[in-house]
């Protein structure tokens, strides 16, 4: 009993020196701030402090003010509280741990040599932080580097937690489908499974500083962690995807995360050759049209890696574009995009004439949904129509429609662009329907080829016509007239454009002949 009082006594009286500083012999200057300490408690608890030279012998760390050593400690890991927490510990008051001063308290321990902080700060991380991918997650959201090797303990540690309960989730789900809520639309009501698990470490992963979301993509990528091929096969993989990446990701950053780590882990565990889809297309192609979307809306080194996985995806789509599962007009990809696609599948795919014919007519659509919105170049129109052998299209009725919208949206077209884009459509594959309303389409009869054309049918027409039917021979002797004058007006227009380019061209010639 008198025993404890003295021990209470003592403990009490130390922290009250440690308070006040009465009777100090020593200056410990920290990063800046002087703390009036004692040096036995020192030497009890710190190796540091026992390791000390008992002279400075020149070391412009230790120095004395008559009987008082001062001792500078720059740049001191874990900072002035740090080596608050340990001075108290010295004078036996216990820390005081939380997740935001572990750290920093251990990275003090560790330099001072406290092996008891040591200790009591690893079963704390362990019991409060390493213990659950959440608290991990947490703590790495809002850690500060310093500078110390607790840096790559406490990182190390916390990237395993996430990476195993990561590989854990995708290990046992079993199928894939867009979040369902109860009544409420709040967290608790929402309810809770493998997939559900899955999206919620996906989406808090992504939630994480840029190196350390880097670093555990790189982790799940070595672990060879994907979702099961049933999964990636299941018909409600898309809106999992577009749900997960839309609604749950609340920044563009936090969405490219999310993309990069499935779509590295997908690239990974593909198989060498062909099939590259696996019969899972829905979820290769809704990758690449997230990563083809946000690469519009990041830049520098974010961009950069979306674009080193978005050449993988397109050139793997693109030499299965016959294996798809699904409708490849039914993503939304941009027309740069696509071209890339189509050149991989006609380079290297080697199709047959029934493929070809099935992918142009994908394409078809694709233009024709470009051309609504006006989102295509002429140049890249053009290179996407020509990518297939004119026989891969018996009917030209779509392209026609589709210069059509894409010329009223894209008034800057300059009239060579125009011409172009009209010399795609051949007549003789336009319907009854079509090229009756392409013949009366100023822009398409333009065109001298077509108009000579049409001269040539509405002659053909005329030889015939009775000569007794005199109103219908006259309905068609105009129709020849006017074709004759529209043509005779495109060739004169023509020539006046050339004559119009002539000046510039003749300096050219005359320096050119100058130099011979």
């Amino acid at each position: 009993m008198q025993m404890a009082k003295k021990e209470a006594g003592f403990s009490t009286w130390l922290q009250r020196v440690r308070r006040t500083g009465e009777f100090s012999d020593v200056k410990v200057c920290v990063n800046g701030d002087v703390f009036r300490l004692h040096m036995l408690p020192l030497l009890n608890a710190s190796a540091y402090f026992r390791n000390l030279p008992s002279s400075s012998n020149g070391s412009p760390s230790l120095s004395k003010d008559g009987s008082t050593r001062i001792i500078n400690i720059t740049d001191f890991p874990g900072g002035v509280e740090g080596f608050s927490a340990i001075a108290d510990f010295c004078y036996l008051v216990k820390p005081n741990y939380t997740i935001q001063n572990v750290a920093a308290i251990r990275a003090a321990a560790e330099f001072l040599g406290v092996v008891d902080v040591l200790e009591s700060t690893k079963k704390f991380l362990y019991a409060n932080i390493f213990v659950q991918w959440q608290a991990s997650v947490s703590f790495l959201r809002h850690y500060r580097r310093l500078g110390s090797p607790v840096d790559e303990y406490v990182e190390i540690r916390c990237m395993k937690v996430i990476v195993v309960a990561c590989a854990k989730a995708f290990g046992e789900t079993k199928h894939l489908t867009a979040p369902m809520f109860l009544a409420s639309r709040t967290p608790g009501n929402q309810q809770t499974s493998p997939c559900q698990t899955s999206t919620e470490i996906l989406v808090q992963m992504s939630s994480l500083p840029d190196s350390y979301a880097s670093e555990v993509i790189d982790a799940l990528v070595d672990a060879e962690v994907n979702l099961n091929l049933k999964c990636r096969q299941g018909r409600s993989v898309r809106s999992w995807l577009n749900s997960l990446i839309d609604d749950n990701c609340q920044t563009d950053r936090a969405r490219c995360w999310v993309v990069l780590c499935l779509s590295r882990m997908l690239i990974a565990g593909a198989p060498e050759n062909q099939p590259w889809m696996e019969l899972s297309s829905q979820y290769w192609c809704t990758l690449l049209e997230h990563v083809d979307h946000l690469m519009t809306l990041v830049d520098g080194a974010m961009k950069m890696r979306l674009s080193d996985v978005k050449k993988v995806l397109e050139h793997r789509i693109g030499v299965s574009l016959d294996e798809l599962d699904d409708y490849l007009h039914c993503y939304r990809f941009r027309p740069e995009t696509l071209m890339s696609m189509i050149n991989y599948y006609v380079d290297e795919a080697d199709p047959d004439q029934q493929s070809l014919e099935e992918v142009a007519g994908e394409v078809d659509g694709f233009l024709w949904n470009y051309a609504e919105t006006g989102s295509i170049a002429p140049d890249i129109f053009l290179s996407l129509f020509k990518a297939f052998p004119a026989s891969c299209r018996e009917s030209h009725d779509t392209t026609y429609a589709s210069i059509e919208k894409l010329l009223a949206k894209r008034t800057d077209c300059s009239s060579e662009d125009r011409q172009q884009l009209w010399r795609l459509v051949d007549p003789s594959k336009l319907s009854p329907a079509v090229n009756e309303a392409a013949l009366n389409n100023p822009g398409f009869l333009s065109q001298p080829h077509i108009l000579e054309s049409v001269l040539q049918h509405h002659s053909e027409e005329l030889s015939n016509v009775d000569v007794n039917d005199g109103q219908n021979l006259r309905h068609i002797m105009q129709k020849v007239i006017n074709a004759s004058l529209k043509l005779l007006e495109e060739s004169s227009r023509h020539s006046n454009e050339i004559v119009a380019a002539e000046p510039v061209c003749r300096p050219a010639r005359r320096q050119t002949a100058r130099q011979l």
